[in-house]
């Protein structure tokens, strides 16, 4: 069973680690459990300070769980389609569909590109995708790239969001890393950047990642695919302009449903493929989507909130804002107590794969 919503859902979600908020607790109710005064700009830790460690525990409680609360990417899985073990022998009961794939992720909110190898190429059969191939030489000039969705418009600017330096490979890179603020793992050593790339709207209300994923195209390097975030087809309406190179415009690929190309079991996991058969090859299908639950359960939300409030008595070497007097527990004892409970809860909501053989 599933649950759409409960009245203890933690729902207070605003999320702005630089003021101390995250998807699963806030700074205030990490204070409150401590039964301290609220955190600020210049208390110690900072309001920034908590935010950051909220992040961490957040993080650290997705690894425990294999499963996520917020809206997760996950990229390049590569799944095979077996065929042969579809056949109508022995008698079966009637399939709607010749074969399907499990991801490794359940409760899938958006499918970014679901792309089926067709012997020279990849097609994507799912949401809606722009290419960007660039010029084999360096431009040296103004270049700006400007993709809009809706009302937001989000200019890279070269110089600024990427580097035009060394050559088209290198700048699909750029591009791919710009767009989804990263960290330019691979192009840093050339760029001497020393940060994640950061990019907001026009109007500084959001950002690009929140809209868009890229990446460089895996069969032609100079070529940056770029995909709308937004719900199925919708993002054939975004628009991509550029001043060098040649565009593909956003077009929608989707055409999913019980009778259409594939559908979708989205809580477990499952795509299911209804007619049409994949390359049957290995690695035929390779997926991206977005994945978390659409809640944050309040144990998640109490697991969250005293993982932080241990992470915060650890580092309050001095005392400042936690008290501690002869008629209290003493610290050391709350944070052993916080830790444990907060273990506790997490390892009641790890998810259990049976092998029945």
């Amino acid at each position: 069973m599933s649950k759409v919503r409960s009245p203890s859902d933690f729902t207070d979600i605003n999320v702005n680690y630089a003021i101390g908020n995250g998807h699963y607790t806030t700074h205030t109710d990490v204070s409150n459990l401590l039964q301290i005064s609220a955190f600020s700009d210049t208390t110690t830790p900072t309001r920034a300070e908590v935010g950051k460690i909220i992040k961490r525990v957040e993080e650290k409680i997705d690894d425990s769980i294999k499963q996520s609360f917020r809206p997760i990417i996950h990229h390049e899985e590569f799944y095979s389609f077996d065929g042969w073990n579809k056949g109508s022998y022995p008698v079966q009961p009637y399939r709607d569909y010749v074969g399907f794939i499990q991801l490794s992720q359940p409760k899938i909110q958006k499918l970014v590109r679901l792309e089926v190898w067709q012997g020279d190429r990849y097609v994507d059969l799912a949401s809606a995708t722009a290419r960007l191939t660039l010029p084999a030489s360096v431009t040296n000039g103004a270049w700006t790239i400007s993709l809009t969705a809706g009302t937001y418009t989000f200019n890279l600017v070269e110089g600024t969001h990427f580097y035009d330096n060394f050559g088209s490979s290198t700048t699909a890179s750029q591009l791919s890393d710009a767009i989804n603020e990263r960290f330019p793992a691979k192009t840093a050593r050339f760029t001497g950047e020393t940060a994640r790339k950061t990019l907001k709207d026009t109007t500084n209300t959001v950002s690009i990642s929140d809209f868009f994923y890229a990446t460089v195209d895996s069969e032609n390097g100079d070529t940056v695919v770029i995909s709308s975030l937004l719900l199925g087809n919708d993002g054939s309406n975004c628009n991509i302009t550029s001043t060098f190179g040649t565009i593909e415009s956003f077009t929608g690929n989707q055409d999913s449903g019980r009778t259409r190309d594939f559908w979708q079991m989205k809580k477990e996991g499952k795509i299911f493929f209804y007619q049409e058969y994949p390359h049957v090859t290995n690695h035929s299908i390779r997926v991206a989507y977005v994945a978390g639950d659409g809640r944050v359960p309040a144990p998640i939300h109490e697991a969250a909130t005293k993982f932080v409030a241990a992470e915060v008595i650890r580092h309050d070497d001095n005392s400042i804002m936690i008290a501690e007097t002869e008629s209290n527990i003493d610290l050391k004892t709350k944070h052993d107590i916080l830790l444990e409970e907060a273990n506790k809860i997490i390892d009641g909501k790890k998810n259990i794969i049976h092998f029945i053989t």
